[in-house]
């Protein structure tokens, strides 16, 4: 075998593993155990499957990397349990690559006796421990808490006249049946915390300073909605998420933007007030109506003072609709600003259409830009890209003086973050040493 051929072949082989076994946490998927399986349910009789779903959403938010560690850390977690719990023949395996469906097959206790559903049950709850406990300790700090994942399980017994691996596979759905009943009383139990949220105003508006970062003067403040109870969608960025997936996104954004301009603490004083929207709420037709006009007269706010903030969470698809909405509301005076540039998805397409006096750049890209020379220079390339745009840079997420320091530095001439001030209402101070 020549070398060409023999890195043909092993190609062919990372190819060919790479389909069999998850890259992530190294675990084989279904297809390759199913021999073990089938093994198992020959020597025992019965075996139970466990099957753990850790959900998409955590991806949709915190992105890939974040979502690939946590599988790896449930990996771990559950592994350790083998010491522990579970027997040493569990078969831990992955629905497929890349998957977050997690299957655990075992035949016994710990102690060798038959699995009873009361013992299986106090697997599943050892195991959802384990894992919760891990969560506190994450950056971000997860607030999904319990709801990160799911657990259901079945079982299937050896038969004679049914092949093996069809009763593998209906025992699994089985265990996925579970969990999406599960999941829908869990939606359930959301529309109806989201419903009440809404009629009953549970929002309160808080206000963070966008500040010139040279100057040190204030621009105007950001309007930020917060949720005025305990529940699973107390926290702001979950609730806008799950409300998307409603038919209650306008409601929820049309209280925030009453409460935002109802509950200025003082007048503007010819600052800014940005108001946050989604790519779907700028359709409104509450925005471009008179009574949203009157409604700013009646609070002493012009509109050429207020920024909508569009925020890209979700994908525009008909662009020609959504550039003439945003067109109108240019027309009536409003300012534009593009929010999470480098988070959603923003393109250089909806930018130049939409021509935005501002861009808001995530706080994935200001993180530790002092350390990050790659993060530096593709920020300073922004900045005439921007200046021929007509618009301004404003840098969300400062949260350290050295990233304050470096912005003003290479010339971002507004930004906004903890290190400058803090979401509040009143109106917060904002204390910085200006050079």
């Amino acid at each position: 075998m020549n070398e060409n051929d023999y890195f043909k072949m092993h190609t062919e082989w990372l190819k060919y593993k790479s389909c069999l076994f998850d890259m992530n946490t190294g675990l084989p998927v279904l297809s390759v155990v199913l021999d073990e399986i089938r093994k198992m349910v020959d020597d025992y009789g019965k075996v139970t499957v466990i099957y753990i779903d850790i959900t998409k959403d955590i991806e949709s938010l915190y992105g890939w990397q974040l979502y690939d560690k946590l599988i790896r850390q449930t990996i771990n977690s559950i592994n350790n349990l083998k010491k522990e719990i579970l027997p040493a023949h569990t078969i831990i395996t992955l629905a497929s690559v890349r998957s977050g469906e997690i299957l655990l097959f075992l035949a016994t206790d710990k102690l060798g006796n038959q699995l009873t559903n009361s013992e299986v049950e106090r697997i599943q709850y050892r195991i959802k421990d384990v894992i919760e406990n891990e969560l506190p300790g994450w950056e971000p700090n997860y607030i999904f808490a319990t709801r990160v994942f799911r657990l259901g399980y079945s079982f299937f017994t050896k038969s004679p006249i049914r092949r093996t691996e069809r009763t593998i596979f209906q025992a699994i759905e089985k265990a996925k049946r579970i969990i999406e009943m599960q999941k829908e009383e869990s939606r359930l139990d959301r529309d109806l915390n989201l419903e009440y949220i809404i009629a009953n105003n549970e929002i309160e508006t808080v206000y963070q300073p966008i500040v010139n970062l040279k100057a040190g003067n204030i621009l105007g403040y950001e309007a930020l909605a917060r949720v005025n109870n305990d529940s699973f969608l107390s926290n702001s960025e979950i609730l806008f998420s799950y409300a998307i997936e409603t038919d209650m996104l306008l409601d929820l954004e049309r209280i925030c933007r009453t409460n935002a301009i109802k509950h200025l603490p003082e007048s503007l004083g010819g600052k800014k007030l940005s108001i946050n929207s989604s790519a779907k709420g700028i359709y409104d037709p509450e925005f471009k109506s008179k009574k949203f006009d009157n409604f700013l007269h009646d609070n002493n706010i012009e509109k050429d003072d207020v920024v909508i903030e569009i925020t890209e969470k979700l994908a525009v698809t008909d662009y020609e609709a959504f550039n003439t909405s945003v067109k109108i509301l240019k027309e009536k005076g409003y300012k534009i600003a593009i929010d999470d540039m480098g988070a959603g998805y923003s393109s250089l397409r909806t930018i130049a259409e939409l021509k935005p006096d501002y861009l808001k750049y995530d706080m994935a890209l200001i993180r530790d830009i002092h350390k990050n020379l790659i993060k530096k220079d593709l920020l300073e390339t922004l900045i005439p890209f921007t200046e021929r745009l007509g618009a301004e840079i404003i840098a969300e997420g400062i949260e350290t003086e050295m990233e304050y320091e470096v912005l003003r530095d290479i010339g971002i001439k507004y930004g906004q973050g903890f290190f400058l001030a803090k979401p509040a209402n009143p109106f917060p101070k904002v204390s910085i040493q200006t050079k």
